[in-house]
């Protein structure tokens, strides 16, 4: 079996604001229930708390899959995991910026990443070394960490939403 991914919050936000929305392409969000049931594909504990408090449809999926395998607290693997990459964060960006990043889910998601053998799905991109603020690809590739774009993550799992 290929490696499983570990998607960003932003996957489900840009979808469900742009081509995948819930009313015009139900079959993602089916797609994504029957990959994480698979396994192929989960999420993190600190992503789905970043996005139940939207209080909107995307909240309201996302609390539909509290308790399941898709949005897992951190087990102590990923915990001792995060602590190497905040303190890489916070030595090497901004303060204000460091802090940002570390009081979302990027962090844990890249631990869970590492510790599991994921590849990280993100719609992030790679950015100029002497950017001020921490990326998700930046800080994947500063740990070896496999990170990926949401297009290459559904061709990859072959997806495909016919009528």
């Amino acid at each position: 079996m290929p490696k499983p991914y570990c998607l960003d919050s932003n996957i489900f936000i840009q979808a469900q604001n742009g081509p995948y929305a819930m009313d015009i392409v139900p079959g993602f969000w089916t797609w994504l229930d029957k990959e994480s049931a698979s396994g192929r594909i989960v999420s993190c504990r600190t992503v789905y708390e970043e996005m139940v408090g939207f209080g909107d449809e995307l909240a309201d999926w996302v609390k539909d899959r509290d308790g399941t395998q898709f949005f897992q607290p951190p087990a102590a693997p990923v915990q001792a995991a995060y602590q190497p990459i905040a303190e890489y964060v916070v030595k090497t960006y901004p303060q204000h910026n460091a802090s940002e990043f570390l009081k979302g889910a990027d962090a844990w998601l890249i631990a869970r990443a590492q510790v599991d053998g994921m590849i990280v799905a993100t719609a992030e991109q790679l950015v100029d070394a002497t950017s001020k603020k921490p990326k998700i690809p930046n800080v994947c590739k500063q740990f070896g960490v496999e990170y990926i774009g949401p297009y290459e993550m559904l061709r990859q799992l072959g997806a495909k939403f016919t009528m």
